[in-house]
């Protein structure tokens, strides 16, 4: 062999090294994506079953039998059933936004038969949206914090809006409410964890990491609250979502 078909061999050889350095490399990071995915959902499906909510349902089922209200204890019993069958989805991670919508439904029901008059609730889905993709325990846990951080603490009765749009290649999602607001502090601590990844926020960084994990850092959650005057989280993705 001569010199030249020597130094091409070593260069092809040290060629190749260096795709697989880089596909090992890319494969990693795959990995870790999917594990990030997994973690997220494992964390979002920890908020779902909150013992609070499923311990206050259950007690609010067996005072609606011991009441005589049968009709009203089956109905809290089939959505909360709902709630769970729709949060599971036999292990799949992406959903239709009906089914989404559904789930968030299920759960405004059964706090609208706790709350009573309190507190009342909307939700806008385009039928032409229905079929639109979405990675499942999106909607529902901002609007518990709608719930629990906005329209609890305030006085009187309070109203939480969901709405469905599209815009040009992205779906908008607004969740919106006319409660307690955040002050400028809880504002910028929230948009801070949302922006450094963190665990604080109820729910919301989860929701705001697995968006940016499926669709791209351009994608996520935005807060925009003043105290006094309700708070309005929009999540923005697109209409087609990425294969992996």
């Amino acid at each position: 062999m001569s010199e030249k078909e020597q130094n091409f061999q070593k260069k092809c050889l040290i060629e190749m090294e260096q795709m697989h350095r880089e596909i090992e490399e890319l494969r990693r990071e795959l990995e870790k994506e999917k594990e990030l995915r997994r973690l997220g959902q494992l964390e979002l499906l920890q908020v779902q079953v909150d013992p609070h909510f499923l311990y206050n349902t259950l007690d609010a089922i067996v005072w609606l039998v011991e009441a005589g209200k049968q009709q009203e204890a089956v109905e809290m019993l089939s959505q909360l059933s709902l709630f769970f069958r729709i949060a599971l989805s036999k292990g799949q991670d992406i959903i239709r936004l009906k089914e989404e919508i559904d789930h968030t439904r299920s759960y405004m029901n059964i706090q609208q038969m706790c709350y009573g008059d309190s507190m009342d609730y909307k939700i806008l889905l385009p039928k032409e949206l229905e079929e639109v993709r979405i990675p499942k325990l999106t909607i529902q846990p901002l609007v518990e914090n709608a719930l629990y951080h906005g329209v609890r603490e305030k006085r009187g009765k309070s109203t939480i809006k969901v709405t469905c749009q599209e815009q040009e290649e992205n779906i908008l999602i607004i969740v919106e409410d006319d409660g307690k607001g955040m002050q400028p502090s809880q504002k910028a601590e929230l948009e801070n964890t949302l922006q450094e990844g963190g665990r604080v926020g109820f729910g919301a960084a989860a929701v705001h990491e697995r968006i940016k994990l499926y669709f791209g850092k351009e994608y996520g959650i935005k807060i925009y609250s003043e105290y006094g005057e309700g708070t309005r989280v929009e999540i923005r993705f697109p209409k087609e979502i990425r294969k992996g």
